[in-house]
């Protein structure tokens, strides 16, 4: 099977609020995930390997201080499913009800690099990380199965927010 080929970022609308907001609510999927998987791991820096990619267009929705929001999370992202140190892994697997919520998240861990004129901001990482709990929650997790892993990614994730990811989207056949 041949390698998968890096390619130009997919349009996007901005996933992003675009002002202070307060609650997230009426988290709902719309899609199924569909995931792909390579033989080949996509090597995306510093030695970590992205297995699979996002297979179709995935959708979800919500309210964010009660306004109708969608993000759509573009086909051929890259992703490790859910990154958790081996340590742990025996607690938090890479999959379970909290994976469809972590696709979301690593798209809006990286999708600021595809804006032109935006940067990492904490405001955006920081409606990421919140946006994640309401999806683990909205996937059945109960609170004592879904805080702890929104405030291990909310207290760790920031040196992988701000990172700049290559390649993020590679074409699927």
């Amino acid at each position: 099977m041949p390698p998968l080929n890096s390619v130009t970022p997919p349009s996007f609308a901005n996933p992003y609020p675009d002002h202070d907001w307060d609650s997230i609510s009426h988290f709902v999927y719309l899609d199924p995930l569909v995931l792909y998987r390579h033989t080949m791991a996509v090597d995306v820096g510093d030695g970590r390997k992205a297995d699979f990619v996002v297979g179709r267009d995935y959708r979800v929705a919500f309210k964010l201080d009660g306004e109708d929001r969608t993000i759509t999370v573009p086909r051929g992202m890259t992703t490790d499913l859910v990154s958790v140190p081996r340590l742990l892994r025996s607690i938090v697997g890479q999959v379970g009800p909290h994976l469809e919520g972590a696709i979301v998240h690593d798209f809006l861990y990286i999708a600021w690099q595809d804006i032109p004129g935006r940067g990492a901001t904490d405001a955006d990482r920081r409606f990421a990380d919140r946006l994640f709990l309401r999806a683990m929650r909205a996937a059945g997790m109960g609170w004592l199965e879904a805080h702890p892993i929104y405030h291990a990614v909310a207290g760790m994730g920031g040196p992988t927010y701000r990172e700049r990811d290559a390649p993020r989207y590679v074409a699927i056949p």
